[in-house]
């Protein structure tokens, strides 16, 4: 397992250029390490990974009952893909594969070399009209990190910032936190089509007006972004 202080978070570092690996190597001491390092298209794959996780658990931030749970799911999400990764060794097209799935996921998308997760409808970026949009990423514990966020599209009179870990219901809904009367969750809705809907019921009605503001809502319909 690679050390913390390189890479269990992430890594950590920036690439500084097209080959540049995201963790600084003149300190790599494993066998990973040394051949992502001697590859410069591994040290690619492994820099754009670097910026794909930050970008992902920026996404993800948020105020919400949940606060900080969703990046701490990411983020422990990633230290378990790393030891994965690390069963690769020093096998360049084992490393290919697992750094072109994980780029995937961290891109809100699954990984096309894997089964679909039951979870795999609500994975994705979704859209309503600009202004207000969902974030989903795929766990591998089968749930899912989620955003949702925006703001009143003519004069930011309100703005929504929700984030927190969903899970499927008996009914195939996403819970997302813990829906109740105080604002605690949101349901989430997979639709015909591809879209997501944050439908009208008390816990999103709850939701919307703790974490909106006043004349705020979650509730919409969200088609998918490509």
């Amino acid at each position: 397992m690679l050390r913390p202080a390189l890479l269990a978070l992430g890594l950590l570092a920036l690439p500084t250029g097209a080959a540049a690996a995201g963790f600084p190597c003149s300190k790599a001491n494993t066998p990973t390490e040394k051949a992502i390092c001697a590859d410069p298209a591994l040290s690619a794959l492994d820099g754009r990974l670097a910026a794909t996780y930050r970008a992902a658990l920026e996404r993800l931030s948020g105020a919400s009952p949940e606060e900080g749970t969703a990046g701490a799911a990411v983020k422990a999400d990633q230290r378990a893909w790393l030891r994965e990764r690390d069963s690769c060794g020093t096998d360049a097209a084992c490393l290919r594969r697992a750094y072109d799935g994980r780029v995937a996921v961290l891109s809100f998308r699954t990984d096309p070399a894997t089964p679909p997760p039951p979870v795999g409808r609500y994975v994705g970026r979704f859209d309503h009209e600009g202004f207000i949009g969902i974030a989903a990423l795929a766990l591998r514990n089968g749930t899912v990190a989620v955003s949702v966020s925006g703001a009143e599209p003519t004069a930011g009179r309100w703005v929504c910032d929700f984030s927190g870990i969903g899970r499927l219901d008996d009914q195939g809904r996403l819970t997302v936190g813990t829906p109740d009367a105080e604002g605690g969750g949101l349901i989430l809705v997979a639709e015909e089509g591809g879209e997501v809907a944050i439908p009208d019921l008390e816990p999103n009605r709850a939701a919307s007006g703790y974490w909106c503001g006043h004349n705020g809502s979650f509730i919409w319909s969200y088609r998918r972004a490509p």
